[in-house]
């Protein structure tokens, strides 16, 4: 059997695809991305690009995985349903188109599961056998990973961690998205500054401006303080090993650990208030590691 398998990072904007040798499970060997087209051509456009990592393989690849975004069921691998940003993806059948445009054995999960995959089997959670990734980034996501395996979901849920209800910056409930995500957290600065639509910044630009800026330091700790409370309880609930974050703003280091930490620390039940709390590790190939952890050994 191949050594050989193929991870595809599918997003909004870009595909981005990778060679793998499953035993070397870390390591891009090769990699390659695009533009996104509209959703009627990814499949076409996925199949072309993946073209020179199968040329260039030293064993005929024997399957890929893609983590794709939407709703996805991976039994069918059918997106179930999508969001606005990329029209007509929803009702597309992953697994079947794409396995007829390249043919190769394809395995479809979403792309923040994906991600929580890499981490939990191969990075931060290697050492656990519950983990919660939590995903910050333009959005809120996450995954389950039981046992170095996505949970399973009856309705291809499980990990939607965004519409959790926590308490924002004012302190009046709103699901954690809107506040903890980067984004979000860009919008609360930008209100609690008083800033037109004009003069808004986003969260690069408040970062930039962080260590000399004593709102953007307010903003930052009791937006993390406040998710820190709400997934207290979520992880009270389900019970985990660790918790992984990762995203733009869950790589931004200790100015959201450190609050994140302590208030899930006060608000989660003992013994769980002990449990690791760790940055996410894989960097910029994650998301291609993961997809093809999606292939079976």
């Amino acid at each position: 059997m191949s050594r050989y398998v193929i991870g595809i990072d599918l997003g909004g904007t870009k595909i981005a695809a990778g060679l793998i040798d499953t035993e070397r499970p870390t390591e891009v060997i090769q990699q390659v991305r695009t533009a996104t087209p509209a959703a009627s051509q990814i499949i076409p456009s996925i199949a072309e690009l993946i073209r020179p990592l199968i040329d260039a393989a030293p064993q005929p690849p024997r399957a890929l995985g893609i983590g794709a975004p939407g709703v996805i069921d991976p039994a069918r691998g059918v997106v179930v349903s999508a969001g606005p940003t990329m029209p007509g993806w929803a009702g597309t059948d992953i697994r079947t188109d794409l396995s007829a445009a390249t043919g190769l054995e394809v395995h479809v999960a979403n792309d923040v599961r994906v991600l929580g995959l890499g981490e939990s089997r191969y990075g931060a959670g290697a050492r656990y056998q519950r983990t919660l990734f939590l995903s910050l980034g333009t959005g809120v996501g996450g995954a389950f990973v039981f046992h170095g395996a996505l949970a399973e979901s009856p309705h291809f849920t499980a990990g939607e961690l965004r519409r959790i209800i926590g308490r924002d910056f004012e302190g009046m409930a709103a699901p954690i998205e809107d506040f903890a995500s980067g984004t979000g957290l860009a919008a609360t600065y930008n209100r609690a500054a008083g800033r037109s639509e004009a003069e808004e910044l986003d969260l690069r630009a408040i970062m930039a401006r962080y260590e000399q800026d004593e709102l953007a330091q307010r903003v930052i700790k009791r937006c993390m303080l406040n998710l820190g409370e709400a997934i207290a309880g979520l992880a009270s609930a389900i019970d985990v090993d660790a918790i992984i974050l990762g995203g733009g703003v869950g790589n931004l280091g200790d100015v959201v650990l450190c609050p994140f930490k302590r208030a899930f620390r006060t608000y989660s039940l003992q013994p769980l208030d002990t449990i690791d709390i760790l940055p996410a590790q894989l960097g910029h190939d994650a998301p291609i590691i993961g997809a093809a952890a999606l292939v079976p050994a």
